[in-house]
């Protein structure tokens, strides 16, 4: 959904038509930035999570020299690099989206810190 939507933001921006609604598109644009820091947000409790389970079992392992429990330890750390990769992700849009949101308020005009 978020890189469709990247697409045609830029697609859009590239344009630059004079028939374009932009105080449109900027509304929508900050409801799309919404819904991205709503799952950055959440992905970031779940990767915090993913990680402290990970480290408190590899722990576990150290210390009681099972090594038969890595079978619990190596998925959880392939879910976890999963996880940074996605959160990098939707961290580095997110940034480029508030670029691309002063990009559209030049356009509109729109003066000063509003929401």
């Amino acid at each position: 959904m978020f890189k469709t939507y990247n697409t045609k933001i830029k697609k859009i921006l590239s344009e630059k038509s004079s028939e374009t609604n932009w105080k449109n598109v900027l509304e929508h644009h900050r409801r799309m930035i919404e819904r991205i820091q709503h799952e950055r947000i959440i992905h970031l409790l779940v990767m915090i999570f993913v990680g402290i389970v990970m480290s408190t079992s590899a722990f576990i392992i150290i210390v009681t020299r099972k090594p038969d429990l890595l079978i619990i330890c190596i998925p959880l750390l392939f879910l976890f690099i999963g996880y940074i990769f996605y959160y990098r992700f939707l961290e580095n849009t997110t940034q480029d989206w508030y670029l691309v949101e002063d990009e559209i308020k030049k356009i509109v005009g729109e003066q000063g810190f509003g929401p």
